[in-house]
């Protein structure tokens, strides 16, 4: 029995959600996005095949009904990762539904563009069907015309964001484009993954927690490991569509819910440190006798995670991330690894810069994470963003993190200094030169306890590591002249063979990184010494 499998593919998801600085247009866009697929869509199927004889709920569907039953003429696979696969039993239905969804996406979410193929199958092999329609997909979307922008004209006024020429005049946005005005609205609709409490979610980037005169936030992008290879492990030989079907859905809600549920622990990681309007150190923002969270979440779909928060939380929180995200299986008692990438950055910086690099970021530590062998560990990269340079992070790490008189280094990255990425956890490794715990106890060493470092004197460090070995030694004998003893490094030395060390990506995240564990201790043992 022969029939048509189509793949929906939204383009240019990254620029479409992040162009904007503003932070309700962002999440409005997320939500857009979101929904083009898991309503837009299925509204479309819904008006233009008869009721009763399609099945878009797939997730609380248990069987493959289309096979089986002939008055199915559509069902919808699964939905995930910005595309969606689904059975039609005519083109005809297929090129239907595709030109109504095509008209919704441009009256609710203008500027956002799909691709799709059609492609008739027998329905004999499942995965061998699937990777025909991918393939299909990838040749036409290769084949593609970037389409063009609507320009205004002399007498019209351009968003500075998008380019497009402003259309309305909203009572509270002000001035705006069609486009900014549909995220914004959807903005209101969007349902928070966070819980309603004594807690208010961020409505802007000011609400989470900046003071005066620490204008920094916090981008992340965590991404999971190896999930295409899963998938086709899993499906490698699976040719009943009941089966690969049922595994493929069980397996997206399985991811879908490990990650939301991690995200929700990590805040009430946050909301448990909560001491007088502080989490730490950061006094929080309160609007209407409400405290706001510092974090807000951005994109939640599946294995792939954006948020926000204040960039003295950014990296303590992705690292809580991945931890608690290594206490989860998802087969056969297989822990859930995931690479993320952390960019601290002003609030006025371009938005999709910066989230440009916290994906690249997370690139260099899947790279490392590949390098070190299997089992795939959960491995984290950051970078602090300075103004005015805005190359691409590896170009940034060629020409700002090099030792002039180091001249042998790793040939893999054509840069030294630094010694990030840092592992978070791998399945059967208890102790790694990059175990991550180093970075916190160096951080510790430097900033608390007896043998802590005056903050000067840790901005000098920095200096005389970025200018090489001896003026690195000279430092050190005179701070040791001074009782300054230097925290040890996981490699027992300051710099490896590569000109590579430690202690610089500690000293660079000084005023970044805010472990709240410790902030825990330290208020015991106050609690402890008054009583």
């Amino acid at each position: 029995m022969s029939f048509v499998l189509s793949m929906f593919d939204i383009n240019g998801i990254q620029k479409y959600v992040f162009q904007s600085n503003r932070l309700q247009e962002i999440v409005g866009a997320s939500t857009l996005v979101e929904q083009s697929l898991s309503e837009f869509l299925l509204d479309s199927i819904r008006e233009q095949i008869p009721q009763g004889q399609y099945v878009v709920d797939w997730k609380q569907a248990a069987d493959f009904s289309f096979l089986n039953d002939d008055r199915i003429r559509c069902e919808i696979i699964y939905v995930g990762g910005g595309n969606a696969l689904v059975a039609f039993r005519e083109k005809e239905d297929a090129k239907r539904v595709t030109r109504r969804f095509s008209l919704m996406l441009l009256e609710k979410a203008p500027s956002l563009t799909f691709t799709v193929v059609h492609e008739v199958v027998e329905g004999k092999n499942f995965n061998q069907d699937r990777k025909t329609v991918t393939a299909a997909l990838l040749r036409k979307k290769s084949e593609m015309i970037p389409p063009a922008k609507m320009g205004g004209i002399s007498i019209t006024q351009l968003d500075d964001s998008t380019f497009h020429p402003i259309t309305h005049h909203h009572p509270k946005y002000g001035f705006v484009t069609v486009e900014n005005l549909r995220k914004r609205e959807a903005f209101l609709q969007k349902k928070s993954v966070l819980p309603v409490d004594e807690f208010q979610i961020p409505l802007e980037f000011d609400d989470l927690g900046r003071e005066e005169g620490e204008s920094h936030i916090g981008i992340v992008h965590i991404d999971g490991n190896s999930f295409g290879r899963m998938l086709k492990d899993l499906l490698e030989g699976e040719k009943s569509y009941e089966h690969a079907v049922k595994k493929m859905r069980n397996i997206a809600a399985k991811i879908d819910e490990i990650y939301k549920k991690t995200f929700i622990e990590v805040v009430e990681v946050l909301k448990s440190n909560f001491r007088d309007g502080r989490i730490g150190t950061i006094q929080l923002k309160k609007k209407e006798e409400q405290y706001c969270l510092p974090i807000r979440d951005i994109v939640l779909d599946g294995d792939d995670v954006t948020f926000v928060c204040d960039g003295r939380l950014a990296l303590y929180v992705s690292y809580m991330f991945l931890k608690k995200l290594s206490e989860k299986s998802l087969i056969e008692g297989n822990t859930v690894s995931a690479c993320a990438g952390v960019v601290i950055a002003k609030s006025h910086f371009p938005f999709y810069r910066a989230y440009q690099i916290a994906e690249q970021c997370c690139q260099s530590a899947k790279k490392k994470a590949k390098e070190d062998g299997d089992p795939v560990g959960s491995w984290i990269d950051f970078h602090i963003v300075s103004s005015g340079i805005t190359n691409d992070l590896y170009e940034t790490r060629k020409k700002y993190y090099q030792i002039p008189t180091v001249s042998s280094i790793d040939y893999r990255k054509e840069y030294n200094l630094i010694w990030r990425p840092w592992l978070v956890n791998k399945e059967g490794v208890t102790d790694s030169d990059y175990d991550f715990r180093h970075f916190i106890r160096m951080h510790q060493s430097f900033t608390s306890g007896d043998e802590k470092w005056p903050r000067n004197k840790m901005k000098q460090l920095e200096e005389a590591l970025m200018l090489g070995k001896v003026e690195t030694e000279i430092f050190l004998k005179e701070a040791a002249s001074k009782g300054l003893v230097l925290p040890t490094s996981p490699i027992r030395t300051v710099f490896d063979s590569y000109g590579r060390t430690p202690y610089y990506d500690v000293l660079e995240m000084l005023d970044f990184f805010i472990d709240l564990e410790e902030e825990n201790r330290e208020d015991e043992n106050q609690d402890a010494a008054s009583f």
